[in-house]
């Protein structure tokens, strides 16, 4: 059996794209009771530990997910890695880096076949690469050989230009390199026709691909739980339909705004930001950019409904559009806040945090394929369809 151990789960991302690639996540874990209430309510066959990783005993885990002394297949998670400090070339005895000593310490008493380590793409300069290097030593010594790499979620099907850092980890000693791409971005040849690296792959799924069929709903408007039209206009569309409640979309309502803030968003032309309205309707703030039909999504952040503008309606993202842009499907519901009222997280920051399934999936079927090389698994599995 394939399966999967996933910490710092948040909203459940990571654990998404692995069922959709047919491993059976055994755990989960993390602290936000949000996080945990959304995780659960989209996986409710997965026992949850809502605790903080410091306390998660490895009995527990094996205890709790039914491991007993078997080993799982895979370990993936994301610890805060922000607050990082050395001592020297090595990872220091620091408050601030037990989170990611813990996860350590999980995956060397878990001993799974694979880790999977995501974290921010600005993980790689952190104190001139020496963080990284020290995080590489800590999973050498507790015996894997690891890769790593600044993924594009847009190279694996997601409509989004999303960099995050992945390190795979083997405990076969061999190098576990990395999927290849899906999707490529499109490239302007001499004579004016259109190509794309790679030349085999399709291009790059932009704004529109992923939104143009959702219901058009004016900034105040909406619901927690809607139906759709049934009406999709491409393969990216018609996956993201949901196998839970198809034909129900959650999560979609658009926040209230003032006239001054509909005006300066109107203002904003497509694909630019604050900085180009005019001056007398400008702020500060100039970190409001508005999506662009024809383009991959910028980053979807945990300010999306107020700093990431939909391209043709003059107000910010709702959860629902962030979701889709990260590509989950329409009928994976996200509990909490809109507002930072409380001490758990919003829906706005699980849908930012989280991993997109559908690069989780890239990473979990390449596993699947080395696992198939090394005849572990006498025939490939079927997959589920995009």
């Amino acid at each position: 059996m394939l399966t999967v151990i996933d910490l710092f789960s948040g909203a459940g991302g990571m654990a998404e794209g692995f069922k959709q690639a047919g491993f059976k996540t055994l755990l989960a874990n993390d602290f936000d009771e949000m996080a945990a209430k959304t995780f659960q309510f989209n996986h409710p066959n997965v026992p949850f530990l809502l605790q903080d990783i410091r306390e998660v005993a490895v009995e527990s885990i094996r205890e709790q997910s039914g491991l007993g002394a078997s080993s799982p297949t895979v370990v993936c998670g994301g610890p805060p890695c922000q607050g990082f400090s050395l001592a020297g070339p090595r990872i220091a005895d620091d408050p601030r880096n037990k989170l990611f000593q813990d996860f350590v310490r999980v995956v060397e008493g878990l001993e799974p076949e694979f880790v999977v380590f995501e974290n921010v793409s600005g993980l790689v300069s952190m104190q001139g690469g020496a963080v990284l290097q020290a995080i590489l030593r800590e999973f050498r010594r507790v015996g894997y050989v690891c890769d790593f790499r600044v993924l594009n979620a847009a190279d694996y099907g997601v409509p989004q230009a999303r960099p995050r850092f992945i390190m795979l980890g083997a405990k076969s000693g061999q190098h576990p390199g990395f999927p290849q791409p899906t999707h490529a971005a499109p490239v302007e040849w001499e004579d004016g026709k259109r190509s794309f690296d790679g030349f085999e792959l399709p291009k790059h799924l932009t704004v529109w691909d992923a939104l143009s069929d959702l219901p058009m709903i004016e900034q105040g408007q909406g619901h927690e739980e809607m139906h759709h039209s049934g009406v999709y206009h491409n393969e990216f569309q018609q996956a993201r339909r949901g196998r839970r409640s198809p034909g129900v979309i959650f999560n979609h309502r658009a926040t209230g705004h003032s006239q001054p803030i509909i005006d300066r968003y109107a203002a904003i032309p497509e694909g630019g930001d604050n900085s180009q309205v005019p001056l007398e309707l400008r702020t500060k703030k100039v970190n409001v950019f508005k999506l662009h039909r024809g383009k991959p999504s910028r980053t979807v952040t945990c300010n999306h409904r107020t700093d990431l503008l939909h391209p043709v309606i003059p107000r910010g993202t709702t959860v629902r559009e962030a979701a889709r842009l990260q590509s989950f499907d329409d009928d994976y519901r996200f509990f909490g806040n809109l507002t930072r009222k409380a001490k758990w997280t919003t829906q706005d920051d699980q849908v930012g945090n989280a991993v997109p399934p559908l690069l989780a999936r890239a990473i979990a079927e390449h596993l699947l394929d080395i696992l198939e090389k090394e005849e572990k698994w006498q025939k490939p599995r079927e997959r589920a369809t995009a």
